[in-house]
């Protein structure tokens, strides 16, 4: 037992002394060219016996040029890549710090902190990653479509552009845009934009495709938007309560609105008949871009008898109702099931208590016996 104890203690000294070492940069980006060569400085916290760890596929170009760690926290690492790298795309090496190290080259085991080294090696020929960001917005607003393209090839792409292409529930094209035209050279990065004006349309939900050419080639990407406009739809709420009985009143509404609406509440009327036999008011929430929620107020029915009650909820935000009618039924409460009413927490600990000293006897017993 003594020994597990010192050996947490320890445990616990090393994941702190780990925890507190830090290393800056962290990160390192380096766009590949021919024979690229560069050292880089690095600062850590100035501890004794710290290595400095390399992994990665392309380790052999990386070396510790400098370790003064022990001296003053800081250590320089020099890149020297060759002419020509076969695996294109990203690369990564990381330049960690490792508990109980020597020396000042490269060591093994798994570093606590690392700094990955991204090294971007161009693709054959044109070759280039497309993105597409659209985003939700009000029914009178506009938005920034935007096409972005990534040339990570060997050339130039003379020419980029892209037509989207905006479908709404129906299937049906109903605006049709087309982005600025773009050169992207190598190792560049080109965003492509049009404005969206959701003024000429219904609120609801749209999908954009957006088909995007550069060089000789054709790129289609879809994403989805909304239109939003001011409005909260009740979409549920309580319809069964017990008679005479204090009871929670549910109701569930959402935003169709892309912005945040505050002070939401609503005003609950019931009638028997035509005759206004109560009525009470929620408290007030607000509901953010789409959200859905539920909002509640305690309702005492005592005096009211069974049978089915109308009622009109009046939901209210930033000068709108919304309004919904509707049913609610009020029951005599069902008698207790025999479980709840005799498996209380009282009557559980007493049976838990029970079971324990059966359950002690019978080992008694047993040790008894096999004596």
């Amino acid at each position: 037992m003594k020994k597990i104890f010192i050996l947490l203690l320890m445990a616990i000294f090393i994941s702190n002394v780990v925890s507190a070492i830090r290393i800056s940069p962290d990160s390192i980006r380096i766009e590949f060219v021919p024979n690229f060569e560069k050292s880089y400085d690095f600062n850590t916290e100035r501890a004794e016996n710290v290595g400095i760890a390399i992994e990665g596929d392309l380790a052999k170009y990386v070396s510790v040029e400098k370790n003064d760690i022990a001296k003053d926290g800081t250590f320089v690492i020099k890149v020297k890549l060759p002419a020509e790298i076969e695996t294109p795309g990203k690369n990564l090496i990381f330049i960690g710090i490792t508990e109980g190290g020597k020396g000042g080259g490269m060591v093994s085991g798994t570093a606590s902190i690392r700094t990955p080294i991204d090294i971007r090696v161009p693709y054959p020929g044109i070759y280039a990653e497309i993105a597409f960001n659209v985003h939700d917005l009000n029914i009178n607003e506009t938005a920034n479509f935007a096409v972005t393209v990534n040339n990570l090839g060997k050339k130039d792409i003379g020419s980029a552009k892209a037509v989207i292409d905006v479908i709404d529930n129906d299937r049906r094209l109903v605006e049709k845009l087309v982005t600025e035209e773009k050169e992207v050279i190598v190792n560049a990065k080109e965003t492509l934009e049009v404005f969206f004006n959701a003024s000429k349309h219904t609120a609801g939900t749209y999908n954009a495709f957006a088909h995007v050419t550069y060089a000789d080639r054709l790129q289609d990407l879809e994403s989805i938007f909304k239109i939003g406009t001011l409005n909260i739809e009740i979409t549920n709420y309580t319809k069964v309560f017990f008679k005479d009985k204090i009871a929670k009143f549910d109701i569930e509404i959402e935003s169709g609105w892309n912005s945040k609406i505050g002070n939401v509440f609503a005003e609950v009327e019931v009638f028997n008949n035509t005759r206004e036999i109560s009525s009470f008011k929620t408290v007030s929430i607000s509901l953010g871009p789409w959200e859905k929620k539920k909002i509640s107020t305690l309702w005492d029915n005592e005096g009211l008898g069974e049978g089915s009650y109308y009622v009109e909820i009046n939901l209210l935000y930033e000068g709108k109702t919304t309004k919904v009618a509707g049913k609610i039924e009020i029951i005599e409460p069902k008698e207790e099931i025999w479980f709840k009413k005799y498996f209380n927490i009282t009557n559980l600990l007493i049976t838990a208590v029970v079971l324990l000293l059966i359950i002690t006897n019978i080992i008694v017993l047993f040790k008894k016996r096999k004596k």
